[in-house]
């Protein structure tokens, strides 16, 4: 989501801005932020101070901070670091060229633009891509969230549950893969829960379906799934879609559901668990990763060694592990039960090793076998790819292949990405839809 909203913010500027890779011939710079843990936030001030000296040489530079954390500290930033003289929320991107222009006209103004509406609808922002090399994007298709985990921000930095149009989001979708886009990349921070609150909106398994139909797109996939709102309608568009890739991020969080029901995450160990043994049953093939939380409040050892069955269980291709972080305004942030800091980092630890080893296994099993890759980019050491699974691959080859889809047979397996080579008569012919 944050990058697709920096992708966002380059395409608003870029009539009266180009991008720099140097800090240094910057007219404006902008920190794009997350708070959804702890250490990116801290992160954001270190960043952020380092520029101070940039704007100490060029007394004209802009220097703004966006993003969650923006949105979660606003005026507290501009009296913190008087050298920052922008803070715009996620809702505030559309806004940008305005705001800038107001501080180029005024150099003593600070702004800071970090409402909240209620009924804020997600505007669609029209240029072109600000890469023309990129195969794959995102599309957002909502913004977010009504759930209310009690660890997340998400509700407080980014507003309640809003659909965006699906008239707008196909539009969108048409004009990035005219611009040479093979894949695209739904998002949410629910997108199972997409159009509930619209009766004239298609429900996400028909929105697939939707998207599936246009000409000249590749390959689709969506983040971020709910366990709760994972339907039987979006269960059966894995192995029926053309174009739907046979990967999907379904976080858990935890495998205990005493824990779970802490959350608020209203799913159980046996709900979740039965989802995907039918997500495997529709797409045998499917590669799933999750989101872990460990650590959390009053998580017990017991607890604790449900979140490593469950993981034996489903064996995921990857995790992605945080000790848990308490948040601002969060329920779970009260809570008495607090688990120490130690204690969270020896979960952690052993959470990743048995994953280091469930990963390696299931990475192994992709030796000898042939996929397909869509080819990302190219460097000096060589062509970097991705499966319809979301496995990374490394390969020779020729840099003119970035943007095709090939034949790949996977030579060997590391622990997070594999090594390939082509195939003859390499390049796809796939028919437009």
């Amino acid at each position: 989501m944050n990058e697709y909203d920096s992708q966002r913010m380059a395409q608003v500027l870029q009539q009266d801005y180009r991008l720099t890779i140097a800090p240094e011939e910057a007219d404006v710079i902008l920190i794009n932020t997350c708070s959804i843990r702890k250490k990116p936030e801290n992160k954001v001030y270190s960043l952020v101070g380092r520029y101070k000296c940039l704007k100490d040489k060029k007394p004209d530079l802009i220097i703004g901070v966006g993003g969650c954390v923006a949105q979660q500290e606003g005026q507290r930033i501009l009296e913190r670091m008087p050298y920052v003289d922008l803070v715009f929320g996620p809702q505030a991107i559309h806004r940008l060229p305005r705001m800038l222009e107001d501080l180029s006209r005024n150099k003593t103004a600070r702004i800071c633009a970090t409402p909240m509406e209620k009924d804020f609808e997600i505007p669609s922002i029209k240029g072109p891509l600000p890469d023309s090399s990129m195969v794959r994007t995102f599309v957002t298709i909502m913004q977010g969230c009504d759930n209310f985990c009690t660890y997340c921000i998400v509700p407080f930095v980014r507003g309640r549950e809003t659909s965006r149009p699906p008239g707008a989001i196909l539009e969108e979708i048409r004009r990035v893969v005219s611009e040479g886009i093979k894949e695209v990349t739904l998002l949410g921070q629910n997108v199972n829960s997409y159009g509930k609150k619209n009766k004239e909106f298609p429900d996400f398994a028909e929105l697939l379906r939707l998207a599936d139909r246009i000409d000249g797109l590749r390959r689709l996939r969506f983040t971020t799934s709910h366990p709760k709102d994972l339907s039987e309608s979006l269960i059966n568009c894995f192995g029926q879609l053309e174009t739907l890739c046979e990967h999907l991020h379904l976080p858990v969080q935890s495998g205990s559901s005493r824990v779970l029901k802490r959350m608020n995450r209203r799913y159980d160990r046996t709900g979740y668990l039965t989802k995907v043994e039918r997500l495997r049953k529709a797409c045998p093939d499917i590669s799933l990763t999750t989101d872990l939380i460990v650590g959390f409040p009053g998580e017990s050892e017991r607890d604790f060694q449900d979140t490593l069955s469950l993981l034996k269980i489903v064996e995921y291709d990857q995790i992605f592990a945080f000790k848990y972080s308490p948040r601002p305004g969060t329920r779970a942030a009260e809570f008495e039960d607090q688990i120490d800091e130690e204690e969270k980092s020896r979960r952690l630890a052993e959470v990743l090793d048995l994953q280091r080893e469930i990963g390696s296994k299931r990475f192994k099993a992709l030796e000898n076998t042939v996929q397909e890759v869509l080819i990302e980019s190219a460097d000096q050491t060589g062509l970097k790819g991705r499966t319809r699974g979301n496995h990374v691959v490394h390969l020779k080859g020729n840099k003119n292949l970035v943007g095709k889809l090939v034949m790949i047979r996977i030579d060997k397996a590391g622990s997070h990405s594999l090594q390939g080579s082509i195939i003859p008569n390499h390049a796809l012919q796939l028919p437009n839809k």
